[in-house]
């Protein structure tokens, strides 16, 4: 296109809109790329801040109408910066931010701009002490989480995010706003709200708004903390894990880590450990009652402490950030009884080799409510996965990258025979075969769905539903695909 017929198009947009239109070296512009995972430093032309169904739909038709790719920014927390591109336009939804409740059906609507930090403090000072099946870490942006299924610290006790999602309104790539839920009599609609229930974000169009269930826990308090051990005692005290949680009711999640922390004899120096972060739905007593046996096994540290979910999200979460550093991110699903020996030494091996010292895995423990949902029902067709491990590879220097990245790969291929898939929301631009990893059985349907919703892939990306790339295996690793949002 002509630059001044350019020009005079993006000055039109930007009279439209009610929201704002950034340039790059405008001020404001590279704030608005701003995500959790440094590593990505991709520059698009345009950075439209919708604030307003109107200005996603206007937004939409400019991209489509000047042959511009789009990619749709919520919360920033895109494992490797998906919602970011070169030199297309990246939808900002971070000025749509609303929140309420309905006190009487205990659901909350909330703009995608919001992310679960929103969630948590407009609950806490509703007074009604009613939680969200929300992210651990509050910084997650809603829309993207959501999408792609949505663990959470109480998932055993109340299913995933998306088992909690009532209704959403998502403007399609024709400019279409469509209410979407679970009594739709549109098949399209119908169709398109199962694939927002886990099918990932950034292929369906663009997500306004949700309304999710929200809950009132048995208690005011949860049993929540850290139990922390040192690795030489990892087959001992995983391969309990590995069966002991089997016999834990929903109410109780056992999530691990592995990672450094501080010392306890010298909080100033941080060493190695591996161990658990524990949220019991209920009582403290029993909660505690119910740990006794991991706790007779001897732990390094245990910080326990009965606090409300909200506030023990708002206080842990920052732990797993990135924060603007550079991380490769990578996920397993593993069924019970997975952490056998063999997988708990390729564990083993790999944290005593770490090449940073910022680099940890963490792993959600799922099931419960989880499970209750056959693997087809919504697009998350990962429904019988009892562990979900994530490796965060982070480093500082750009010349540290091949090495951090290349352990990360090799620790996660290693284990693929004890995984069974990924999780999409810690979507791996390096990892094989990722549309079945991600989707199983699921996947056929999905291509039906954006084959319909958008026949000319308007909304695509690397690993979008219907995109043909596969990273390519062989070693050296190529790193490419790390650095980019599209492939031409």
């Amino acid at each position: 296109m002509d630059m001044a017929a350019d020009q005079a198009q993006i000055d039109e947009l930007r009279r439209q809109l009610s929201g704002t239109l950034l340039v790059s070296g405008q001020a404001g512009f590279q704030q608005a790329l701003k995500i959790d995972n440094g590593r990505v430093q991709l520059q698009p032309s345009l950075v439209v801040q919708a604030n307003s169904t109107r200005d996603i739909v206007l937004t939409l038709q400019f991209a489509q109408r000047h042959g511009l790719r789009l990619t749709v920014k919520g919360g920033g927390h895109s494992a490797t910066g998906y919602c970011l591109n070169d030199d297309g336009l990246v939808l900002d939804m971070s000025l749509m931010r609303a929140i309420s409740l309905d006190r009487d059906t205990r659901r909350v609507f909330v703009q995608m701009g919001a992310r679960w930090h929103d969630v948590y403090v407009y609950l806490i000072n509703s007074g009604t002490g009613l939680i969200p099946i929300g992210g651990g870490c509050p910084t997650v942006g809603i829309a993207g989480f959501m999408q792609g299924g949505g663990y959470s610290f109480v998932s055993r006790s109340y299913g995933m995010s998306i088992d909690n999602l009532v209704s959403l309104t998502l403007v399609t790539v024709d400019g279409q706003v469509r209410k979407l839920d679970a009594d739709c009599q549109d098949p399209t609609d119908r169709d398109l709200f199962w694939a927002c229930r886990g099918g990932g974000g950034g292929n369906w169009g663009v997500v306004v708004d949700m309304t999710l269930q929200v809950h009132a826990p048995a208690t005011d308090t949860m049993l929540t903390g850290q139990i922390r051990f040192l690795p030489d005692r990892a087959q001992d005290v995983l391969g309990f894990y590995n069966q002991w949680v089997e016999t834990l009711p929903d109410e109780m999640a056992v999530y691990g880590i592995w990672g450094m922390s501080p010392s306890p004899s010298d909080p100033t120096v941080k060493i190695q450990t591996f161990g658990f972060t524990v949220i019991y739905n209920g009582n403290a007593t029993t909660g505690a009652s119910l740990l006794a046996p991991l706790l007779e096994k001897g732990p390094l540290t245990v910080s326990l402490n009965a606090i409300t979910l909200p506030d023990f999200e708002l206080l842990n979460g920052a732990s797993t950030l990135v924060d603007n550093r550079s991380a490769y991110i990578c996920s397993g699903m593993m069924m019970p009884g997975a952490f056998t020996p063999d997988a708990i030494a390729v564990f083993e091996r790999y944290m005593a080799s770490v090449p940073s010292t910022d680099s940890f895995i963490v792993w959600t423990h799922a099931g419960g409510k989880v499970s209750q949902v056959a693997d087809d029902a919504t697009a998350f067709a990962h429904r019988g996965a009892r562990f979900v491990p994530e490796v965060k590879s982070i480093w500082t220097n750009a010349s540290d990258a091949r090495a951090n990245v290349e352990w990360a790969h090799a620790f996660f291929t290693d284990l693929q025979p004890h995984f069974v898939g990924a999780y999409v929301n810690y979507i791996d631009p390096l990892l094989a075969d990722w549309a079945n990893r991600y989707y199983l059985g699921n996947y056929p349907r999905l291509l039906d769905v954006k084959r319909a919703c958008d026949p000319d892939g308007f909304m695509d990306f690397q690993q979008g539903v219907g995109s043909a790339f596969e990273p390519d295996q062989s070693q050296p690793l190529d790193l490419a695909p790390l650095n980019r949002s599209f492939v031409d």
